[in-house]
């Protein structure tokens, strides 16, 4: 087998749109002698399914550790290659020409460097347009001393990188910097102007905005005397912005071209000048904002009703988290109290908006912390609602609900599961049957909080089966109703809404409209969360009675509890559910009749139009497919 002589170095992350075409064209250039070695910093879309369709090697590294220069270091440390070419992967070449342009100057010993032209497209904002016409023109050249280069369509020596890698600690402008180093070592670079290479920038104006910024931060890191002062942005933004309309006009450009000028310069002068006139370092918040923008779309409860649909960051991960790619939501009614504020964990002011709801959910892995084990990437998992410390007391006892930093999922103090990709501890999770159906899966948590709290009142399985009240034929009800029947209890669903008491889709399973005769159970369920059930079941239950709360949000009340003293009632309240709960709940979900919780399945972009069905109460379950 001959040695490859040039290795093609693509960085990626979530470029699932663009890659395919990169990698087609590489494959249809005239040059052949080639081999293509993927970096890729945690994509969660279907990037590297796509790439491993072709004759790739690919290179992870974790979201944390990426900047440019690591991940072009990384791809240099497998290259086989005399020449090393980056190309974005949101590029693709104008012609099968492309790579042996780019390599054929290293031909002369003395070009350490070449980098190629960048053409627009139709989506190509005017301001950029002309800048990729200004900076990358049509005559090839050789630079001497000006320090300049693009790795987005670019060519090394491979021999140059071995003793001069990049640098990793900068936010940008890592080929700027190499530039310069090796032309101080006397090499010069070399503007190959018919390499081209069609590049795709689709950034909003706050992408635009950051852009500059982490540039203009590495900038200084590299040339420490350079300024840009507040005349300097002002300057340039007024020397800009007319040259964008006479070149529009020109050009014939339409309206929303010309519409674009002043934002684009504005957020190009401004970030500018604000990368500059700070400390070089970047931190942990600036890294997403920099490298992961605009990448998760979440439903976000900004104050009592008060929400909109917004777009942020991935989640940061530590080292024992696992970010989660949300298959489905179920829409709980606790949902619909976070968003009312009906809940006193947030009339108190233990909870705080904002705050994304859900926490009935199922999905896939896509990234894990360094220190996570038991999982690996595509697992299908779902995960437990209340959050304890883990280290605590009542923690390590299994007790979550005792611990003083308790937080609950989409609740109490931790985003939930109405977004695209969410993170969540590992010892939290749980993974599935790789054939189980995530639209199911999602009832899952109602299903343990049905176990946990039966397990309670039936003092952990040991009474003998007899008949049982349940009063709500809801989520809650419904699936208590269908427990209590797997294990041998006669139940009786009651409800004032016929349209739910139809859905109990059970031969051994009553039904009743209207709450009466309570008086011939034992044992009650409240999973309404109303006042008017549970002073039914307070008042008229039998002598003895043990009654579960299982609903929220329960109003204040008047109630004389010498009456459950004095008829010996005991009352019990229950609420989520522990891994013990968890794991019984998955075994046993494929063996209910689910079919008419997931016949309401509504979009991410539809969330108001599931949370105002749910609220109708005709329905078992409104459930949010977001993937």
């Amino acid at each position: 087998m001959s040695k490859v002589e040039t290795s093609i170095v693509i960085r990626t992350f979530n470029e699932e749109k663009h890659i395919g075409r990169l990698l087609d064209s590489i494959l249809n250039q005239n040059y052949s002698n080639w081999e293509t070695i993927i970096v890729d910093s945690g994509s969660t879309d279907g990037t590297l399914d796509i790439a491993k369709n072709y004759p790739t090697q690919i290179v992870k590294i974790a979201p944390k550790d990426f900047s440019f220069g690591r991940s072009l270091n990384e791809g240099c440390r497998c290259a086989k290659g005399d020449y090393v070419v980056f190309a974005s992967a949101h590029t693709y070449p104008v012609d099968n020409t492309w790579l042996h342009k780019i390599v054929s100057p290293f031909e002369d010993p003395k070009i350490g460097m070449v980098y190629g032209r960048h053409i627009e497209m139709d989506t190509t904002k005017l301001s950029e347009e002309r800048d990729f016409r200004t900076i990358f023109g049509t005559k090839s050249k050789i630079l001497v001393e000006e320090a300049f280069g693009n790795n987005a369509n670019a060519a090394i020596r491979m021999a140059l990188w071995k003793e001069i890698p990049y640098r990793e600690d900068l936010s940008g402008l890592e080929d700027i910097d190499w530039a310069k180093k090796i032309q101080a070592r006397g090499f010069y670079i070399y503007y190959k102007a018919d390499a081209c290479l069609v590049h795709i920038h689709q950034e909003k104006y706050s992408q635009i905005y950051n852009r500059f910024k982490r540039e203009a931060i590495a900038y200084k890191n590299i040339f420490p005397d350079a300024e840009y002062q507040r005349t300097s942005a002002a300057l340039n933004f007024l020397l800009l912005t007319p040259k964008d309309v006479i070149y529009g006009l020109s050009s014939r450009k339409s309206l929303r071209k010309m519409g674009q000028i002043i934002p684009y310069r504005f957020a190009q002068c401004k970030g500018t000048y604000d990368g500059f006139n700070r400390s070089p370092g970047i931190t942990e918040k600036m890294k997403q904002d920099f490298y992961y923008p605009s990448i998760n779309r979440s439903v976000v409860i900004i104050s009592p009703n008060h929400h909109s649909l917004k777009e942020g960051s991935l989640p940061y991960l530590e080292e024992d988290e696992v970010l989660i790619k949300v298959g489905y939501v179920g829409v709980c009614s606790t949902d619909l109290d976070v968003l009312e504020e009906n809940l006193d964990y947030y009339r108190s002011g233990w909870a705080k908006y904002p705050v994304v709801p859900g926490h009935e959910f199922s999905g896939t892995v896509v990234q894990k912390g360094s220190s996570v084990k038991g999982f690996q990437i595509d697992d299908k998992v779902v995960g437990e609602c209340i959050i304890g410390c883990g280290t605590c007391e009542f923690c390590k006892r299994g007790n979550p609900f005792g611990c003083k930093e308790r937080k609950e999922v989409g609740v109490l103090n931790f985003d939930g599961a109405y977004t695209e990709y969410m993170k969540m501890p590992s010892r939290l999770l749980h993974r599935l049957d790789p054939s189980s159906e995530l639209e199911k899966a999602c009832l899952v948590e109602p299903l343990a909080v049905c176990i946990r709290g039966l397990k309670k009142l039936l003092n952990e399985g040991n009474e003998s089966p007899e008949s049982v009240a349940i009063l709500g034929a809801g989520t809650i009800g419904n699936l208590c109703a269908q427990l209590l029947a797997l294990k041998g209890y006669r139940a009786t669903v009651f409800d004032k809404n016929k349209k739910k008491l139809d859905l109990v889709q059970s031969k051994v399973i009553k039904t009743q409209l209207g709450i009466s005769s309570l008086e011939r159970f034992r044992y009650i369920v409240e999973a309404t969360g109303e006042i008017g059930p549970l002073k039914k079941a307070l008042h008229e239950s039998m002598t003895g009675a043990k009654i579960l709360l299982l609903g929220l949000p329960y109003d204040s009340i008047n109630f004389n509890f010498e009456a459950v003293v004095s008829f010996d009632k005991s009352i019990i309240g229950s609420v989520g559910s522990t891994r013990e709960e968890f794991i019984e709940a998955i075994q046993t979900y494929g063996k209910l009749n689910l079919k008419e919780f997931t016949k309401h399945i509504f979009t991410l972009d539809e969330y108001a139009e599931a949370w105002a069905k749910q609220k109708e109460g005709d329905i078992l379950k409104a459930i949010i497919k977001v993937h």
